[in-house]
Formats: structure tokens, sequence, C-alpha cells
């Protein structure tokens, strides 16, 4: 045993440098928590990728049984919650979110009534009848269904913005063509072979191209060893803005059933939940504008004329999907200080907060909010 005063040499240098490779959502919020946990940030992002977003929402997830994903979505959606109310108040909106019962022959019907008393956690979920439910969205809504007071509607730009200037976070902008760890460093490298960024940890937020990048990086060895990454895929979606004065003014709440529709923002309400497998291209398309009108005509109850608006504005992205539709959160095998943090689905809102801050925790030791099963669920 070496005796307490024996000279045993400088101590090893802890990591202090962080790379954050994406600059949506998660990417974004994982850089503003590793910066206000006392990292320097370096966040190299592909600019504007989410100018056209307005808004989205965070609705919560329940199940019968309060599985490890209804769990995950409600630990998400409070650490969200306690995160948010720190922000300006122009940047979202604490609004309570309603998931209507379905028209009977809908797809994918389930009985949510049902569903809500078994869940039996009526501080966080509850069945609203009709009337109750048109008085909350402030409009006749045509069927009753589940409110989650923890619904919030985000003002996605403005989000974004805010985390990339919090002190701390400095933003890169440039397309990663691959990273690679030299001297124990992670390097990112654009198409032209220069380094645009290091750091003693990176983080990979780059939803559906966080397998493309290891795959580019020849780290072959790395998906290898994970269990669920290698199954990434991505879908590509839409969303529709609609004049809010045909909608009455719009919903006080979000109201969601097949598909979603958002309080109004700068007189415009958002329609989405279109998803479209095989896509070669994420683009604004006739048909999509046609499902989203037609969603939000049957979730505020009313009669929509497409005609009527021939060049409603949009925008259009990736979704970066696993099975199971849980993200993958969490340090890489056979690489040292390289995390992951992508498939965050059409739920990067209630994600986002959740795992910024289990990897800050992992970074600094800490024990994580998270329990066994839910860790397993969203190891990559």
């Amino acid at each position: 045993m070496l005796s307490t005063d024996q000279n045993l040499g400088p101590a090893p240098a802890q990591p202090s440098t962080v790379l954050v490779v994406g600059g949506g959502i998660c990417g974004s919020t994982t850089a503003a928590t590793l910066a206000q946990a006392g990292w320097a940030v370096s966040l190299v992002q592909a600019k504007g990728v989410h100018e056209q977003h307005l808004a989205a929402a965070l609705t919560p997830v329940i199940s019968s049984d309060d599985n490890a994903r209804s769990r995950l979505s409600r630990l998400g959606a409070r650490l969200a919650d306690q995160y948010w109310r720190g922000l300006t108040a122009d940047i979202g909106l604490p609004c309570g979110a309603l998931q209507l019962q379905r028209a009977p022959g809908a797809k994918r019907v389930q009985d949510l009534q049902a569903q809500v008393q078994t869940f039996n956690q009526p501080d966080w979920a509850r069945w609203v009848e009709r009337e109750e439910a048109s008085e909350l969205a402030g409009i006749d809504v045509p069927r009753g269904g589940v409110w989650f007071a923890g619904g919030w509607l985000i003002k996605t730009p403005a989000l974004i913005d805010a985390l990339q200037a919090t002190p701390g976070v400095n933003c890169v902008n440039a397309h990663v063509a691959r990273i690679e760890q030299i001297g124990g460093a992670w390097r990112a490298i654009d198409e032209l072979g220069d380094v645009v960024a290091q750091a003693d940890v990176a983080v990979l937020a780059n939803a559906f191209d966080a397998l493309a990048l290891l795959k580019r990086s020849q780290r072959d060895d790395v998906l290898a060893a994970c269990r669920r990454l290698p199954a990434l895929h991505r879908l590509a979606g839409e969303i529709t803005l609609l004049p809010a004065n045909e909608l009455g003014g719009g919903p006080k709440c979000i109201v969601g059933g097949d598909g979603y529709v958002l309080p109004a923002v700068a007189g415009w309400c958002v329609s989405g939940g279109t998803y479209v497998r095989d896509a070669q291209a994420a683009n604004c398309t006739e048909l999509g504008r046609q499902a989203n009108i037609e969603r939000a005509g049957e979730l505020v109850g009313l009669k929509l004329d497409l005609k009527a608006w021939p060049d409603l504005p949009g925008w259009a992205g990736w979704r970066a999907v696993l099975p199971g539709r849980l993200p993958a959160i969490g340090e890489l095998p056979h690489a040292q200080n390289l995390w992951v943090f992508t498939a965050g689905a059409s739920r990067g809102l209630t994600w986002s907060v959740l795992g910024a801050k289990l990897i800050a925790d992992g970074l600094a030791g800490e024990p994580s909010d998270l329990d066994a099963e839910m860790m397993q669920a969203v190891a990559p």
C-alpha cells in the first residue's frame, strides 16, 4: 500500500470540454445543460434546421400498467417543465394537453377512459367528458378524452435560440463528415478534412445522422456492440399552418387524437402528425397538407375546406426512430467519452431535458433519476 505522504505526481486532468454534434432540440438542450454545469461546449450544427418549425407540443404518454415508457415520459415532462419555467414566457406556454378519444372506426382506437382509470394517477392524467373537454379547449370538441395538465406548447426556433445563447456554448455552423479520437480528444472533421471543433467528450445528438456518422467514421465496432442503435431509421413528417381565425381563434390547449392542433402562434395554428415511411426526402406535400387539414377539422369539430387554402405554409423534417419509440441515450461501448442522444421520434421535447440531464449526471458521476428498468430501456 502507498503511504499517504508519498509523491504520486500530478493527478490526471479531468475532462472539461464537450463537443455536441447536432443543433436541434435535443442537441441544443444538451449543450445548454452541460454549459450550465460548468463545461465548455462546442455545438456543431447544420444551420437553420428548425427555422420554419413554428411550434411543437409536449404531450405526456401513459399506459394502464405504467410501464417504463410511461414512467420515462412522465419524468421527461416533469424535468422539462422545471427547466422551461426558467426561460422567458415568449418561448413556451404550459397550456395543458387534451388527448381525445378517437372516433369509432378510426385507426388504432383505444378505450382511453378505461386506460386512464387503470393508470389511476388523476393528478397527472384524468378523464374528462365532452363538455369539460370543450371548456378546457375553449372550442367545441367532438368527444371527451384524457386531460394532461403537464402539456406544453413550445415555439421551436425561440427555444433553440435561447438554448444556444447559453453562456459557455460556442456554436459552429458546419457539417460533420466524420469524428476521430486523437490523444484522448474527440475531433469533428468536415468534408474538406478540416477540424471544426474538438473536446474531451463528444455527444452525438444529430438524430438519424448519428448512425451514419459512426459508419462514416469507421466505428463499426461501436455499432456492433450496441443493442438498439443499429436499428435506427428515419420517417418523414410535416406540419401545416392553419389560419387561427378559421378555427375559432384556435384551441387554448393542445388538442390531440389522430394528429394534433396547437394553440395559435402569431395567428397560425400548427396541425401535424404525418408519418411517411420509405420517403426519399422530407418535403411538404399536397397529400400531407390535406391530411393535416382533415385531422385538424376532425379534432376541433369543423368541416374545413381544403380548396379555400391553396397555399398554406408548413415545415417538413425527419424523425429518427427506434423500435419501441424510445430514445437512445448513453455512453457508447468501445469508445471512451463518446455519448449518443438520438431517436426522439415525435417526442423530442419530452426526452430533451431528461436526456441532457442523464448525460450531465453521467459525466459528473452523479446518480441518475432513472431506475434500472428505465436505464435499460434507453441504453443504446
